[in-house]
Order: C-alpha cells, then structure tokens, then sequence
C-alpha cells in the first residue's frame, strides 16, 4: 500500500501521500505552522510538509481512499 489517511499528527488533521512523499496537514496556528517542516521530517524523513484547507484535506483524503 503505496497512500495512506493518518488521521492526525501532532494533534493536527493529516493525509499521508506515501507515493509522492507528501503529508497534507490543516493547521489552526500560525506558530504551529512555523515549524511544520520540521514536525514532517521528524515523523515522515524525505517527505515535504503541505498546509491545506480542512476542505481540501477532505478532498485529499477522499481521492487517497479512491486509489487504494
């Protein structure tokens, strides 16, 4: 299994994309947002951090559970 829906990290909602090394992540704090890069690299090493909308973290997820 390639993609994968975690359902939070760090208290945050999340969506792993394996495949692509992505982990889509909706942020409510600014300071939070701040060290993203960082809380991804230590959790997912190689993967890039991206902050969406809890709209477009639906959609991510819905299109993760599609492919699998």
């Amino acid at each position: 299994m390639t993609k994968s829906i975690e359902k939070e990290l760090w208290g945050m909602p999340c969506a792993v994309d394996h495949k692509n090394k992505r982990v889509y992540l909706k942020c409510e704090s600014a300071i939070t947002a701040m060290g993203v890069g960082a809380l991804v690299e230590k959790y997912y090493p190689g993967y890039k951090g991206h902050l969406v909308s809890l709209n477009r973290l639906s959609e991510i997820r819905d299109n993760l559970e599609t492919v699998q």
